[in-house]
Order: C-alpha cells, then sequence, then structure tokens
C-alpha cells in the first residue's frame, strides 16, 4: 500500500511527457511481470473514450505536449492502480489497513467498494441478458428507451443484495466494540527495505526532474 501511493505521487509530482513515457513503461513491466494484461485491457477498454475526450480538451487549452503528459499521466496512474488491485486481495488490504489503525467502517467502505463493484457489473449483466431473452432490445439507442427494463430490475436486485449484506454483518457483530483479526500483518525488514528503495528512487527523480 505504501509503495503503490509513493508511486501515484511519483507519477502525479512528474510534468514532462518523457519522464511520464518512462513511468508509464515501468507500470507496463510490473504488468507483464504481474501477469496482468486481462485486467489491463479490460481496464482500458471502458477508458479509452475518457482518455481520448480527456486529450482533446487538454490539448485546445494546452497544446499537444500538454495533452500527451495528461494522457500518460492517467495512463500511469490507471495501470498502476490495476497492478496494485490485481496483485492484492480485497481481504489482505483491509486487514492490513486495519492493522494500522483505521476504522473498521472506512475499511468497509474501501474493501466493499473493491470486493462488491465485480458482483454489480454481474447482477446487471444478469438482468440485462434476462431482459434480452424476453425480447426487450438494450443495444445502441433502445437502452434509451427500454432503460427502466434494465434500470428497475437492476435496482431491485441491488436493494436485495445491498438487504442481506446489512443481515451478513450485524449476524457477524461488525462495529462491535471488539474484534478478532484473521491474520496478523506487521512490517518486516523487506519491507522497510522496499519502501526505502522507492523513497530513494523517488527523491533521486524529483532531483534529476529538478
Amino acid at each position: 500500500m505504501v509503495v503503490y501511493l509513493l508511486g501515484c505521487g511519483l507519477i502525479l509530482l512528474t510534468t514532462r511527457p518523457l519522464e511520464l513515457a518512462l513511468l508509464t513503461t515501468a507500470s507496463l513491466l510490473g504488468i507483464a511481470v504481474g501477469r496482468c494484461w486481462g485486467e489491463w485491457r479490460r481496464t482500458l477498454r471502458l477508458l479509452w473514450p475518457t482518455l481520448l475526450l480527456f486529450a482533446v480538451i487538454v490539448g485546445f487549452s494546452g497544446g499537444p505536449e500538454a495533452a500527451a503528459g495528461a494522457v500518460l499521466r492517467l495512463l500511469a496512474l490507471v495501470t498502476a492502480s490495476v497492478l496494485f488491485f490485481a496483485l492484492t486481495p480485497p481481504e489482505e488490504l483491509g486487514e492490513s489497513l486495519l492493522a494500522s489503525g483505521l476504522s473498521p467502517q472506512a475499511v468497509f467502505l474501501l474493501e466493499g467498494t473493491l470486493r462488491f463493484a465485480p458482483t454489480m457489473a454481474t447482477l446487471a449483466r444478469e438482468v440485462r441478458e434476462a431482459q434480452e431473452s424476453r425480447g426487450i432490445r438494450l443495444d445502441g439507442l433502445y437502452l434509451l428507451r427500454n432503460g427502466f427494463a434494465l434500470l428497475g430490475p437492476l435496482l431491485a436486485s441491488v436493494m436485495r443484495f445491498a438487504d442481506d449484506l446489512a443481515e451478513a454483518l450485524e449476524a457477524r457483530g461488525f462495529g462491535g466494540p471488539v474484534r478478532t483479526p484473521l491474520a496478523e500483518y506487521r512490517f518486516h525488514r523487506r519491507d522497510w527495505a522496499l519502501v526505502l528503495g522507492i523513497v530513494v528512487v523517488a527523491v533521486g527523480w524529483g532531483y534529476l526532474l529538478g
């Protein structure tokens, strides 16, 4: 988590397109080593319209170099985030944040977002397939006309899911005064060495940019 935050900070502080391209390449190497190409491609497939629109807006206001820098920065951040969340299970991330002193409610919000977003996507796909099997078209402009046929059942499914989740949390004593962690997370020497190495790289990178 610390390494990920330091890496994101380094990306945000970098302004030149060439350095951003190097950081993006480093993130892509991490994707290759971690074998996360599938997650990365799915994310980029969803985000490419945003990247294109972002490039056009920044390009009109700041020129081609500014547009390239903005797109590379966003691409590097997305790539680093995909790498981090693909290699870090939400359960381990939540337990480590709890061990660091973060409140259970805040950890649940973060962990729940990471864990249940794919569940919501699955629910939406199931509702869409069910409606299309009934002859209701939801592709293209038909989605504007028949959108309620997707939205209504989806909201009902989400509300049922939220109700089941609330009952499960209550049954497990969520928010109680005493909590027994499933695993104990501590910083070891290799963790401190990795953090120190990232800090040294960040300081050196900032010195070179300056």
